[in-house]
């Protein structure tokens, strides 16, 4: 199974590293290596990209200024020489951060994390279509917590919070903190139901109080609506 990559990086030597580190691991396919942000958006739309590797300082749009305005980002592994972004990398869902100057064996290391995580999601994605299961029978799913896996019922849930490399479920009676990204939860969680809103929240529709301009109110907690979300939410809010 080959997943295509894509690196993004205006250090020269850098480029030359990662392109060469990719060429090592036959199972790695090297689509493009872009200078900058606007060439790595092109190159995203030509087609599917499994994997970006993206550096952080580049000149006019930083990578994780790119990483804000993307609808739909593959998994990312950040490359940089500033540890101090590692926080707000893995606010927006990084799979893992690679701090220059990095050895093959650490490179190793972040891609396999990575290639695991897109076989999961492969893997349930091809589970759901082989069982053709009829609309809206499954009604829960289970979560790993505190060593146990715990069952959380679709209707309990409020919303769902980004924290760093962690998830938080907000249910009815109890948050639960898994070890996960939004775009797995996103995907475990059916589309009629739940919406992702910003990239740091995904709400349960029926659980929407409150709508004031661009913030959405559910009960207490106020949840700001994404730029790149709000065309999506509205014209999915018209429908209900």
């Amino acid at each position: 199974m080959n997943y295509k990559c894509l690196i993004v990086d205006d250090e020269r030597p850098a480029l030359k590293l990662l392109t060469a580190y990719i060429s090592k691991l036959p199972h790695l396919e090297l689509i493009a290596a872009c200078e900058n942000a606007m060439q790595a958006i092109a190159a995203l739309q030509k087609g599917h990209i499994d994997l970006l590797f993206l550096d952080i300082q580049m000149p006019e749009l930083t990578g994780l200024d790119l990483l804000k305005i993307l609808p739909n980002q593959p998994p990312v592994i950040l490359t940089t020489a500033y540890r101090e972004y590692a926080v707000e990398g893995f606010a927006l869902d990084v799979t893992d951060y690679l701090v220059k100057p990095f050895a093959f064996d650490r490179f190793v290391q972040a891609t396999n994390k990575a290639t695991h995580l897109i076989n999961l999601e492969r893997t349930h994605v091809g589970a759901n279509a082989e069982i053709a299961a009829p609309i809206n029978t499954i009604d829960h799913f289970f979560v790993r917590t505190n060593y146990k896996m715990t069952r959380i019922n679709f209707q309990d849930i409020l919303y769902l919070e980004s924290q760093r490399e962690y998830v938080a479920i907000h249910t009815t009676t109890k948050k639960y903190l898994v070890h996960q990204s939004m775009n797995h939860m996103e995907q475990e969680l059916p589309k009629s139901k739940f919406m992702r809103v910003h990239r740091s929240y995904l709400v349960a529709l029926e659980r929407i109080k409150t709508i004031n301009g661009n913030t959405i109110i559910i009960g207490e907690k106020q949840i700001p609506i994404g730029t790149s979300y709000r065309k999506s939410f509205f014209e999915k809010i018209k429908l209900l």
